[in-house]
Formats: C-alpha cells, structure tokens, sequence
C-alpha cells in the first residue's frame, strides 16, 4: 500500500554523496540496534545489505566504476519488518537525479508497506519517514519547496492569501489552522508543517486576529475559524471559472480525533497525501528506474564500441533494437500517464461545474425568494401571529421551520399534504408540535452535526417523543407509506418524533425524517397521522 510520496530540489554542499551520508546515517540509527553503514559505500552500490534488526538495504547507482554519468541517478531502499503487525514490512525507498554536475539534485521519496497476505489487515497510521526532517536541516531544499516554514494569515495578507490560493500554477494544497475562542490550537502548526514539508503549505491564523475582517477579503469557504483545520486543493479551472476544492475539519471533529496522540495529524496528512500520492509516484526514481537507466547507458556505449568493430555489426543490430523496444516502452508508458492526467482533469472540471452550478443555483433560489416581495411574507406573518397567541396548526409550524432554518431542514411536498390533511381534522396539538420541530432544528441538528448521533435524542425530547425506527417489522406497504422521494432517491424514513398513540388524526403525530450528513441536512418526509405498519 502506498502510504506517502513526495519530491524535494535539493542544493548541498557536497553534492549527491551529502544526501547519501544522511541516508545511510538515518538507516543505521532508525532502529534500538543500531548499525553504521558507509555513506561511499550506499552511494557506490550495495545489492542487499541486512542489518541486526531485521532491516535490509540496498542502493543502486549510474556511476561507472565510480565515475559520475549524467544525467546521474542514484536509489536506495530500506525495509524493515512491523514492529508491532506481524506479516506488514515497511518499505522506504529514497531517488536522486542530477542532471549536469553542481546542478539541483531533485530526491523522491516514497513510503509504502508489503504485507504477505490479504489477512494482514491491521490498520496504518499515515507517517512519513523522519529521514525528510533531516535532509530539510542538513541539505538546503530549494527557495520553493512548500512547507519549509509556518505562513501566517491576518488583515494584512488576506488579499495575498487570496491570490495564492487561486493562483493557476500553485501545484501544492494549503492547510489552514486556526485558533479556537481561547486562542488555542487544536492541532500544533509546527508539527503539521514538519509532516507536510514538501507537500503542501502550512497557514495559521494568529490568536485573537479579526476574522471578520478577513472573512470580508478570503470566501467563507476557504477559511477556517473557531479552532478549524481547512485543507484548501489546488485551482480547478471548470467551464464555470476557477473552483478549489477544499475539506473542512470542524473543531468538534479534531477534538475527537485528539483523543488518540498523534492521530489528528495522520488525518491531515492523509488527507492531503490521498490526492498528491499517485502523481509523485509517476516521478519517483526507484531502484528498477536507476537499473533501467544503467542498462540504457550500457546498451548505448556498447552500440558505440561495436559500430567501430566490423565484426560486430550483427551484435550491433540487436543492441539497437533491444534500445528501440526499450524507447517505445517508455513512450507507452508516458503516454498512459498522460491519458490517467488527462482523465483526472476532465473529472476535476467536472466536479468543477457541479460545484458552480450548486452555487449558482443556491444564488438563485435565494434570488427567487428575494423577488417574490410582500406577498411571499403573508404566510409566514400568520404563521408568526398564530404563535404568539398560541393556536399555530402544523402547516404552520413547518412553514416557520422551513423558513427560520433551510440550511438545516427539508421539509418534502408529502410532510406539507399530510400536515395540511392532519389539520383539516382538527389536529389539537400545535404548541407540542411547534416545540418538537424547534427542538429538532436546533438542539438535534446540533448534536448531529457534532457527531453525537441518536444517543442524545432522548435527552432532547423525552423518552416519549423520540423514536429511531418503528420497533417492528414493516409490511411491504408500510415500507411502501414510509417511502419518500428526495434528490432523485427513494428513501426510507423510519426515524420519527411522536406525539401520542391513538388511532385519531386529531391527537396523534408522526414526523418521520432522515439525517443527510453530507448535506448536515434533516430532510422530512411526512407530518401527520400515525402511518400503518
């Protein structure tokens, strides 16, 4: 499985052999046995070394007895057995590639585990491997590398952060913390930044900064307030314009991802390396790519030697042709990439669209709601006078639901018909209805949206007001009366709030509904009468 992929420009002092050394000291010392390796010996080749605990290494090198070829490639490997799951090795695979000498030396680093059979299944903490701390302090990444240190967002930057965001090149994401009420952070900023150095950026909001200021500049949907951790991807260009996509950690969700150490930053950095893993991977310089490279060389300089030997211009044909078919795979091989990037930016401009025509179609229902004037405030000031002298009907109170909380709640066609008919049989009980639905669009949505689920549902509403599903099997048509349609699905809604057991319209109610989570949205499809099983 590939855990985390990344790749770093590097300019040392000392060259490739400066990052080898840091190789071969981090693999030495990783473990309790500790082993020294040779740095010029990592750097000239080893087929497989195994070291006290288990480990093995083994590098592989251009260089020519000892001699630099550019362009110059060099990879090392180091596995090592899980401490703890047993069948599960961790794999750690480490490139270089330097193109002339005192160039930039681009290194890919890759963290993957191996595990004998499928019933290995024990669950990974996404890490990355300590040996990118070390080769960011001892082998001066380049200017750009994102992550090298902490930015910060206030009134000040907010228009620059803004620019950066939707700037077309940015290639990284951008995570954004911020403090909560207190001016504390739920995650700590250095150690997310230390993951994530050479993958994404790392913004911080500073205790007690005027968020409402910056909210004026940055789109509500790339901030983060209130101790939110939000991971900002990069610019999408749809047929609509410029979209980034971004997930939001709300603080509800990190404080119980705190509860286990460390396990707030692995969601981050795996929620990140989720979308930046494969196309680091295509880049990444293995062990199979330096012997390929080495065998290209090999092949090249023996079809030199041979073309100046006449008797070998037999063994000469078919150097060629070997180095031909070898050409025309990698050519397929590219071309194949190319078709898995071309497919992924037609999917990105995709969700593109959908995510703009979401919003413009939230635009424009706000807008018809707008438009509408005065005669569209008639219901609802009936509604209001009806509950202030106490004597609001259910069609009423869906009304005032519907309209002090859209964000929240849905309420279908078929909950407005079967409140209306409850009414026309006198329904007796519009105060305890108005003080459920209230209850439900408030304390309950609430308590979902903090994860807390149905176990609070009948502190909220009583033991008598609250139900998760029917309590008893459904027939066909009960299923069939219990079956509603939203958003292109048929649902089945059994969760319900109650109000007596009577076989009466006029005393008994029923608000059955379901809980959308992706929407954190309470969808109902009926308010009415009890509905036969």
């Amino acid at each position: 499985m590939l855990i985390y992929c990344s790749s770093f420009n590097f300019e040392p002092e000392g060259g490739p052999q400066k990052i080898v050394d840091c190789i071969a000291k981090w693999a030495g010392t990783r473990s309790e046995k500790k082993t020294q390796i040779d740095g010029q010996r990592l750097a000239d080749g080893i087929r497989e070394l195994r070291l006290k605990d288990g480990s093995i290494i083994s590098s592989r090198t251009t260089k020519t007895d000892g001699e630099f070829v550019y362009p110059y490639l060099f990879s090392a490997q180091l596995s090592h057995p899980d401490n703890i799951v047993s069948g599960r090795r961790w794999i750690t695979e480490i490139g270089l590639r330097q193109e002339q000498q005192n160039h930039t030396i681009e290194c890919t680093i890759l963290l993957k585990t191996d595990e004998v059979s499928p019933r290995v299944t024990a669950a990974i903490t996404v890490t990355r491997p300590k040996l990118i701390e070390h080769l960011v302090k001892k082998c001066n990444p380049s200017w750009d590398t994102p992550g090298v240190r902490l930015k910060t967002l206030d009134e000040d930057s907010a228009k620059s952060f803004l620019a950066e965001i939707e700037r077309e090149q940015r290639r990284n994401p951008i995570v954004l913390i911020s403090p909560d009420r207190d001016g504390k952070y739920l995650v700590t900023p250095e150690r997310v930044r230390s993951l994530l150095v050479g993958v994404a950026n790392v913004v911080v909001v500073p205790p007690f900064t005027d968020t409402y200021k910056i909210e004026e500049i940055v789109e509500r949907r790339y901030g983060a307030w209130g101790g939110a951790v939000n991971i900002i991807f990069q610019p999408r260009l749809g047929d609509r314009g410029m979209f980034c996509e971004s997930i939001l950690l709300k603080p509800t969700e990190i404080s119980s991802l705190s509860e286990k150490k460390g396990k707030v930053e692995s969601e981050i950095l795996a929620i990140v390396t989720h979308r930046t893993n494969l196309p680091y991977s295509w880049k990444h310089i293995s062990l199979e790519v330096v012997a390929q490279a080495k065998l290209r060389n090999q092949l090249t300089k023996s079809i030199a030697l041979g073309k100046e030997n006449e008797d070998a211009k037999e063994y000469v044909a078919l150097l060629s042709e070997a180095d031909r078919e070898l050409r025309i795979k990698d050519e397929q091989i590219l071309s194949l990439q190319s078709q898995i990037e071309s497919k992924e930016v037609t999917c990105n401009r995709l969700e593109s669209d959908i995510s703009g025509l979401k919003h413009a179609l939230n635009g424009r229902q706000s807008s018809d709601v707008d438009t509408e004037g005065f005669e569209a405030l008639k219901p609802l000031r009936s509604s209001l006078l009806a509950l202030i002298n106490k004597n609001q009907n259910l069609e009423q109170s869906l009304l005032l639901i519907k309209t002090l909380f859209p964000e929240r709640v849905t309420i279908l066609e078929s909950a407005q018909n079967s409140a209306n008919e409850s009414d026309k049989n006198g329904f007796k009980y519009g105060d305890r209805a108005f003080d459920l639905l209230i209850k439900f669009a408030t304390e309950y949505w609430q308590a979902l949206v903090d994860g807390e689920g149905d176990q609070k549902a009948k502190d909220i509403f009583g033991r008598s007001g609250f139900a998760q599903n029917e309590g008893s099997a459904l027939s066909t048509d009960g299923k069939r009366r219990r079956t509603f349609h939203y958003r292109g699905r048929n649902i089945i809604m059994e969760k319900h709030l109650k109000i007596g057991v009577k076989d009466s319209s006029a005393e008994t109610l029923r608000v059955l509904f379901e809980w959308f989570s992706d929407e954190s949205k309470l969808v109902i499809g009926h308010c009415g009468k009890h509905l036969d099983f």
